[in-house]
């Protein structure tokens, strides 16, 4: 399938890699289709493109890479939602924004995207730890790591990403 996107310019994708958003997005409820997107392998930053709205895309990342000790207490409701009954086959992103200064940039732990990547179901949840913040600062976490080449850390997120 063609995806024309406005951003990232036309790429083809397969229709297995298409993530299904029931809920759609906060925010964006009536956007139900997204297709994860890397365009470099070797960076830990994907592109979650809208398949219903060219025009439409997030900067996500897979909190891990930068909060190691991220602790999500996931509502048992949100995984029925999409129907995930093995741990390990879920997949988590946060979305990431990314101001004129990037070094403020920062991302959404308190709102992750849960993505079963068996029936490639997603599902943004909100969870009630308020030590998790909409606009957790990230640059400060990617510079302490040092430099460490980036691993990945969820080899999940390999299986649903499309590298153009």
């Amino acid at each position: 399938m063609l995806l024309k996107g406005t951003r990232l310019g036309d790429i083809e994708i397969l229709e297995d890699k298409i993530i299904t958003f029931p809920y759609g997005l906060l925010g964006f409820e009536e956007m139900k289709q997204f297709v994860l997107l890397t365009p470099n392998p070797s960076i830990p930053f994907r592109w979650l493109q809208s398949v219903d709205n060219p025009a439409l895309a997030f900067v996500v990342i897979n909190p891990l890479v930068f909060h190691p000790t991220y602790d999500m207490k996931i509502p048992a409701a949100q995984l029925n939602v999409i129907a995930c009954e093995d741990i390990r086959d879920l997949a988590v992103l946060v979305i990431v924004t990314i101001p004129e200064d990037p070094a403020k940039m920062t991302a959404n732990l308190a709102g992750p995207l849960l993505v079963n990547t068996k029936n490639m179901t997603g599902v943004q949840a909100v969870l009630g730890d308020e030590s998790y913040s909409t606009e957790h600062p990230i640059l400060k976490e990617f510079e302490s790591l040092g430099d460490k080449p980036f691993q990945a850390v969820n080899d999940n997120l390999n299986r649903i990403v499309t590298t153009y």
